[in-house]
């Protein structure tokens, strides 16, 4: 009865040592025993230690569950089924939830029934003879009937059971078919993997002769202890698996359990790393659980009967990773700790058995926190099988993870590059190049990776802030999507440690504007490089305000100019333009995982409670997690590549050392080029942010004599970060330049790996816009041009116009603008602003007394109507500002033109027109005063005061004057004279009108020189300042009762 309990109760041993999460401390102290019964009513799961700790001391316990809930009653069963079962004891139900744990060699004789109520006699009323017959014929075919029912159901589970034995015999000779042969060899190390740069010449080696291996004589028995006790603590018992863990680990894949674990033992892990390894990744549960049965079979059959126990560890402990593309204990401890493995002490022998679960994740020198947790894991658990004291643990968890570190040094120049490499090949291909050799060849550019090691190691750039400022850098070819170069850090340490050009998550900025604004304007919503935004105050839908870096507005802006001075509110009001699902789409085709909804199959959450979900936050670079350089350097690529992505890769070839196997990238179908926008877009994009390089802020990669395009972005630090850290408002935590030349696509993230008082960055920037100009320089000039495709058309536009109208025949050349549109798209209509006015008519001439009344019709052109001007500017495009347009425009036409009127003119004996006089357009008529007498014709021309290329054509009427009283102007003194320097007297001249002399009442000017002065000392004073043997010439100008008049007179200066 006993063993049956024990195998109705037994599912796994539930202390399993390699999971750290069903480790439960011990509150309680026990008194040791010696032969004693205890009895027990624990209240709660976690005092089954208790009971446990009673076990090992070899006392009985008589435990009664009434007073803990069935689940928790069930769950001290299991855990005290594997207790007794690894004490060799025993476990029997005595009673209504009362249970007998015995230690071994406790013998317990007897049963003891249980009562069960249901099943009770009942009494019964004696029954008459013919109701009794008819009772036992009832019965006896009752009986009948369920002694047939139970041949069936036997039938049915023997058919069962036969099919499972042949099933279960045919899914283990397919396992023995399926399985490779062991092979003796795949368990030494082998040979290098070697990469090659873009020239084919080596650049690193990675692997076995980096690595160096032990024996088990040299291992501290403290190793041993902490990785049995971690990995696998019945290692010295099995044969190479643990059936029960395996098979529940099993059973849990199967119906999908993510977190059933792998029960893997020492054994079938080292057959895993070096025998299984190509399949050790996979994800498809089937093919797991047959790779599982494989390590099982290699291990059991071959593993555990070629090698001792200690030839299996020997093999472990140097095959294993360890962090990044560090492998074996040797090469871990001096990585980590700077010693051999021999001295190593409790603290560290434990953090690195602690490493094997995770080694990445449990990288002292990338996550510490995590490292220091883990440790303490596995310490506990060297307690909890007897390894060590409680003492000692405590003693050891004192000593803190930085403390023991050495601090890492990177083995080659390339280290970044390298780093980056092994991530993608390890995506690539599910094998680590340290372990599996091969041949990489690779796109690494050495000269551009060369000149951007010397930028961040300060050898050609030395203005950094301080030893703590970062940047990450990626280069790519924009043509293949190849990654040339890689800026992991400055002052980076060790292999594998964080990448700031790859692994870096930060908030973009202004660089997101091209992504998720401009580029999906163009794409879906045929934006041009002209397209008008109102730059004014305004807030997100949801009622935010959003503002622009210097806190001003600029007013009415073209796309264009907006993207080079980085204006948000254009760039939000872009965003808010276009389908949000169009937006979505499109920064994904680029590389940039965003979903629309929850349902996307791209939709992400974050550990930082953050999602992938576009809002408009992501209009100026508010993103919930950020992006890499790496990322923005592909995005950006895609318009230099004329609407082709491609996505980033380092790799170009593998060829498998100990196999024919080679994996040639450019035939992935992951790296091919994929059409993800319109040429039309690309083109677009890359005029504006060529502009915005050439014109606006070029954030340091203004290269003159070459093709560039950048865009700028900066992401500031909200104020509750800000206030949390002691940071000052406004501080800025992200600063960044993507930018790309046809051929190469370059994007730099500068700022710190965590803000903090002393670790935040100002508002300028400068210091990132130096470091870009340094990067620049390392990557090739080029002048190859961005050719406009056939769906792109350039066209003249005249400036504020919306719709955008073409400039027409008399538009000033300062409101003309060359823009690109889509093909299709572009303006065909022609601004009437500037165009030529019509011409009045009806013009007739009336005289009164002397003087002749001019009279005529005009109509008056839209353009110039204050309703239809009203209407124009209540477009949309002028926002909440429709008034204040309108009337910049009126006050323009007023002061910059001088107003619309009617010019009237006298046309002179060479042709010429002499203006009269200048009426304003309220009135269509005018008095005209004959000067001379005879004909002469008049001209009314419909113009502006200021602005004449437009004027109407001339209207003529001819005026045949007589009696008219003319303006008389004579010099006072010679009309040729010569005086000494300095010596000029001015005489002026004498004005009559009707024989009278009205020089007092006229208006007098003097002009030499092209220069008019209205006084005679001013005259003077300025012939007197002329040198000797000059000649001049003054001409004189009197206007009397409109009647003007002019002479001239020579003036000779001599010494």
């Amino acid at each position: 009865m006993a063993l049956s309990k024990l195998k109705k109760f037994v599912t796994e041993e539930v202390m399993d040592e390699n999971n750290e999460d069903e480790y439960y401390d011990a509150d309680k102290a026990v008194v040791p025993g010696n032969g004693k019964m205890i009895l027990l009513e624990p209240r709660a799961y976690s005092e089954s230690q208790q009971i446990a700790d009673h076990l090992k001391k070899r006392n009985t316990v008589v435990v009664n569950m009434k007073r803990v809930t069935p689940d928790q009653a069930k769950r001290i069963v299991d855990f005290l089924s594997g207790t007794v079962y690894a004490l060799g004891g025993d476990l029997q139900k005595i009673g209504m939830g009362i249970f007998l744990c015995t230690p071994k060699n406790v013998n317990v004789e007897g049963t003891i029934s249980e009562e069960d109520d249901k099943n009770k006699k009942k009494k019964v009323k004696p029954q008459n003879k013919k109701q009794a017959n008819k009772s036992r014929d009832k019965k006896e075919k009752s009986s009948s009937k369920k002694k047939g029912i139970v041949r069936k159901i036997l039938t049915i589970l023997l058919g069962f059971a036969i099919f499972c034995v042949f099933a279960a015999t045919a899914f283990m000779i397919y396992i023995v078919v399926s399985t490779s042969n062991f092979d003796p060899n795949a368990l030494v190390n082998q040979d290098q993997t070697v990469l090659y740069d873009k020239d084919g010449n080596e650049f690193a080696t990675l692997g076995v002769q980096k690595r160096e291996s032990v024996t088990y004589d040299q291992l501290p028995q403290v190793l041993v202890d902490a990785i049995v006790a971690t990995e696998d603590s019945r290692y010295y018992q099995h044969n190479g698996v643990d059936m029960a863990r395996f098979l529940k680990a099993t059973a849990l894949n199967l119906i999908g359990r993510d977190d059933a674990g792998g029960a893997s033992t020492l054994t079938m892990q080292t057959v895993k790393n070096n025998l299984t390894k190509k399949d050790s990744l996979e994800t498809n549960k089937i093919k797991k659980i047959i790779r599982k049965f494989q390590d099982v079979y290699l291990s059991v059959f071959f593993m555990e009967k070629k090698y001792s126990k200690e030839e299996i560890l020997e093999f472990y402990v140097n095959d294993s990773c360890l962090g990044g593309s560090v492998y074996g204990v040797e090469e871990a401890s001096k990585y980590y700790f700077g010693k051999d493995v021999s001295e190593l002490s409790l603290p560290e022998a434990s953090l690195i058995a602690g490493m094997y679960q995770a080694p990445n994740k449990y990288n002292p020198y990338k996550n510490p926190d995590k490292a220091e947790e883990r440790r303490n894991t596995v310490l506990k658990l060297m307690v909890r099988h007897g390894y060590i004291t409680e003492e000692e643990m405590k003693m050891a968890q004192a000593v803190s993870v930085e403390s023991m570190l050495v601090g890492a040094k990177a083995d080659t120049d390339y280290q970044g590059y390298v780093d980056t490499v092994i991530d993608e090949v390890e995506k690539l291909t599910g094998d680590n190049p340290v372990v599996v050799p091969m041949k990489i060849y690779t796109a690494l550019d050495r000269s551009i990776q060369d000149g951007i090691n010397d930028v961040l190691n300060g050898t050609s750039y030395t203005r950094w802030a301080n030893d703590s400022v970062q940047a990450g850098i990626a280069v790519t070819n924009v043509n293949d999507g190849t990654i040339v170069a890689v800026g992991a850090g400055r002052n980076r340490e060790g292999k594998r440690t964080f990448n700031f050009a790859t692994q870096a998550y930060r908030q973009p900025g202004s660089t997101a504007k091209p992504l998720f604004d401009y580029g999906p304007g163009f794409e879906y919503n045929d934006f041009s490089t002209y397209t008008l935004f109102n730059d004014e105050p305004w807030t997100y839908t949801n009622g935010p305000s959003v503002g622009n870096w210097d806190n001003k507005y600029q007013g009415l802006i073209t796309l264009k100019q907006a993207v080079s001075v980085s204006r948000n509110v254009p760039a939000l009001k872009a965003f808010q333009q276009v389908d949000k699902k169009n937006i979505a789409k499109f920064v994904s085709s680029l590389g940039i995982d965003i979903a629309y909804s929850t349902k996307d199959e791209n939709y992400k959450e974050y550990d930082n409670g953050g999602d992938n979900i576009l809002n408009e936050a992501y209009s100026i670079g508010g993103m919930s997690y950020g992006v890499t350089p790496l990322e923005m350097a592909e995005a950006y690529a895609s318009f230099a590549n004329g609407g082709y992505h491609i996505e980033s890769h380092a790799v170009i070839k593998i060829e498998y050392r100990n196999s024919d196997e080679t994996i040639v990238t450019s035939d992935l179908k992951e790296y091919q080029k994929e059409k993800v926008m319109s040429d039309s877009t690309a083109y677009l994009m890359n005029n504006v942010l060529q502009y915005a390089v050439e014109y606006g802020f070029s954030g340091g990669a203004r290269i003159y004599g070459s093709t560039v395009a950048a865009k700028t972005g900066t992401s500031n630090l909200d104020a509750a970060t800000c206030k949390a850290k002691g940071i000052p408002i406004g501080s800025v935590g992200d600063l960044w330049t993507v930018a790309y030349t046809p051929e190469y696509s370059v994007a730099l993230w500068y700022g710190y790996k965590e803000n903090d008082s002393t670790h935040y960055l100002g508002s300028a920037s400068y210091p990132k816009d130096d470091l870009m100009s340094a990067v620049f320089k390392n990557i090739p000039k080029t002048t190859k041009k961005w050719e406009i495709p056939s769906s792109v058309v350039a066209v003249t536009v005249e400036k504020e116009t919306w719709p955008a109208q073409l400039a027409s025949e008399y538009t000033p050349d300062s409101m003309k603008i060359t823009e690109y549109f889509k093909k299709g798209t572009q303006p065909t209509e022609v601004s009437q602003r500037y165009a030529k006015l019509p011409a009045v008519t009806n013009l007739k001439s009336t005289k009164e007394g002397n003087n002749y009344k001019l009279t005529w019709n005009f109509k008056t052109p839209d353009i110039l109507d204050s309703a239809y001007l009203s209407k124009y500017f209540s477009n949309s495009v002028y926002g909440n500002q429709s008034a204040n347009y309108l009337q910049a425009r009126l006050d323009y036409n007023n002061n910059t033109l001088g107003g619309f009127g009617f010019g009237i003119y006298k046309k002179t004996s060479t042709g010429n027109l002499e203006l009269i006089d200048f009426i304003d357009s309220k009135s269509t008529e005018y008095t005209y005063k004959p000067t001379s007498n005879g004909s002469v014709d008049i001209i009314v021309r419909a113009e502006y005061k200021n602005f004449k290329d437009n004027a109407s054509d001339e209207t003529k009427i001819t005026i045949s004057a007589n009696n008219v009283k003319e303006l008389e102007i004579s010099l006072s003194g010679n009309e040729s004279i010569s005086v000494t320097k300095g010596n000029y007297n001015e005489k002026g001249i004498i004005v009559k009108y009707d024989d009278k002399n009205v020089t007092l009442l006229s208006d007098i000017t003097y002009t030499l020189n092209n220069t008019t002065y209205k006084s005679k000392s001013e005259l003077e004073d300025e012939i007197n300042r002329l040198e000797a043997d000059k000649e001049v010439e003054i001409t004189y100008s009197a206007t009397y009762n409109k009647i003007t008049k002019t002479i001239t007179r020579k003036i000779k200066i001599e010494e």
